[in-house]
């Protein structure tokens, strides 16, 4: 059972205990309620009675956190049954504690305080106007009972508070540490990261600048923003010139930076910086964070240092809506900056990992191809010329045969070019896929009467691996088309989508039968799942049957 279910199933076995034994204690000893005793005695019973359906509706969907409301209706219900029970001399006092418990410790130091102050209030109004006059007036239990319930609530609500945070911390670290799948890059795990601690700081913007080991030295900057449905990530190359301010505070230096003017005390609290090498909190650079918060355009900021173990260095800025930071945000921003580069690095070795176990692959997949597939088609290529030769060159059959001649040179040529960039996985320059695209357009039209228009959109370099996988779903989209339909017009489109590869394959409807059954290339969903990608068969309007491909783009 979840550790959140065990707690809530807590909470909502102490309220039925706390409203059953209030009943008993009235019960047992009934002079507390000296006045309206029926209604004290109602009002129990139906607060029993909703504490015992809380527990059962609870317990019918596997204990989910209480919500919101019901400590704030615990809180009424406690101050109408102090009023019915002697005022601020109620032996029902106490139970106040219990909602700033369930308060502070299921929602956090904020909601716990305004349980308390709600108590406080409700107690002392309530409690003095229902109080006995006269000499039966208790002062002093009044104020200490206030004092008590004032002190005790903010001690709850602050170590609830910090413990719910804590929690949350934890659950951070770990979604962090989660390498998720390598398919994707490191530059998707630290947009992923980045994004993760602007949501949980509820930030304006979170942006981390890399100085990656030259020489030469690249600089990289990855920007992830908040917008109004979720946050949008960047990643762009930058000169040394606009990455040296970010990068000019000491790379030991992790700091909180406050502007003046969102402070109440100008010259107090506005910056809190801790030196790692030293391992202590430093005065120093406060300069420069006015000067980073100008250039941040905000005026709230943690900033934290970032290393890898291959001497890339960098640093992480999160700038806030909210002025209430502490010292302690400034430790786990670094805390966090650390996973993130531990799992960076674990991406790039896994990487390397999967590489040389592809290149071994690779490698067999060649020397299997030429052995058995390009050395069948040389002796089909040598049998069908032998072919022609005996049936003459005026022959009708022998002119024939020349095509089938031309179309076995071009698939030999097509898999030796395969086994080469089987064998070398070079980088491929996005004209490489779009002529070999074409080729197969090309090939199509002149054997098969199948009109195919290429359009590409791609202005970055394709790893191998990406460029192959795209053209051999294009491939066999385009060998669906003949097989499956007789249709005579169809289109390839290839575009760059962020950082995505968008691959569409349309064909015209069917001539002399416009219904088309329902269609499921299964071979390329398949593909395009085990590259980490979608593949969606889509109708249009005119007829057309399209079949939409995303794969994620690794830019070489």
């Amino acid at each position: 059972m979840r550790f959140d279910a065990v707690d809530a199933r807590m909470v909502g076995m102490m309220r039925c205990v706390l409203a059953s034994s209030a009943l008993v204690i009235i019960w047992i000893d009934p002079s507390e309620p000296q006045r309206w005793v029926e209604l004290t005695y109602t009002s129990l019973v139906l607060y029993c009675a909703y504490s015992a359906l809380l527990a059962y509706l609870a317990y019918r969907s596997d204990w989910p956190t209480p919500a919101r409301p019901t400590h704030w209706i615990d809180v009424l219900f406690y101050a109408c049954l102090v009023a019915l029970t002697e005022g601020t001399g109620s032996i029902f006092f106490h139970f106040f504690l219990f909602s700033i418990l369930v308060a502070s410790f299921s929602r956090g130091f904020r909601e716990g305080i305004s349980v308390t102050a709600a108590s406080l209030v409700l107690f002392l109004t309530v409690g003095l106007i229902a109080a006995p006059g006269g000499h039966d007036f208790e002062l002093n239990r009044t104020l200490i009972r206030g004092v008590y319930l004032a002190a005790l609530g903010y001690m709850i609500a602050f170590w609830g508070g910090h413990e719910t945070l804590l929690k949350r911390r934890l659950r951070l670290l770990r979604e962090i540490n989660n390498l998720g799948n390598p398919r994707f890059g490191p530059e998707h795990a630290i947009e992923a990261n980045l994004s993760r601690l602007l949501a949980f700081y509820d930030g304006d913007a979170c942006v981390l600048v890399l100085k990656h080991s030259g020489p030469p030295a690249r600089y990289r900057l990855y920007r992830v923003t908040s917008g109004n449905r979720q946050p949008s990530a960047t990643m762009q190359e930058i000169t040394e010139g606009a990455a040296g301010p970010l990068l000019r505070l000491p790379e030991a230096l992790a700091a909180v930076y406050r502007s003046p003017e969102v402070s109440r005390w100008r010259k107090f609290g506005n910056y809190y910086a801790w030196d790692y090498d030293l391992r202590a909190r430093t005065n120093a650079h406060q300069d420069q964070c006015a000067a980073l918060s100008n250039l941040l355009e905000t005026r709230v900021f943690i900033t934290a240092p970032y290393a890898q173990q291959d001497e890339t260095t960098g640093r992480i800025y999160l700038t806030l809506k909210r002025s209430a930071v502490s010292p302690s945000d400034v430790h786990f921003l670094a805390q966090a900056s650390g996973a993130i580069s531990t799992v960076v690095e674990s991406m790039r070795l896994v990487e390397e990992l999967i590489a040389r176990a592809s290149e071994h692959e690779r490698l067999k997949i060649s020397r299997d191809l030429h052995d058995t597939t390009i050395q069948p088609y040389i002796g089909l290529k040598l049998a069908l010329d032998a072919l022609q030769r005996d049936a003459g060159a005026d022959s009708e059959v022998s002119k024939r045969i020349a095509d089938l001649v031309e179309m076995t040179n071009v698939t030999i040529q097509d898999l030796r070019n395969y086994a080469s960039s089987l064998k070398d996985n070079p980088s491929m320059p996005a004209e490489f896929l779009i002529s070999a695209v074409q080729r197969q357009a090309e090939r199509l039209r002149k054997y098969y009467g199948i009109d195919v228009e290429v359009n590409a959109d791609i202005s970055s370099e394709l790893s191998a691996g990406t460029a192959a996988q795209a053209f051999q779903i294009i491939s066999e989209a385009l060998s669906n088309i003949l097989r499956h339909t007789s249709a005579k017009a169809a289109f390839v489109s290839i575009v760059r989508d962020g950082t995505d590869l968008s691959v569409i394959i349309g064909n015209e409807a069917n001539a002399g039968n416009p219904v088309v059954a329902e269609f499921n290339p299964r071979s390329i969903r398949e593909r395009a799942r085990s590259l980490g990608g979608t593949a969606v068969v889509e109708q249009r309007a005119d007829g057309y049957t399209l079949v939409n491909v995303n794969l994620p783009m690794r830019v070489a």
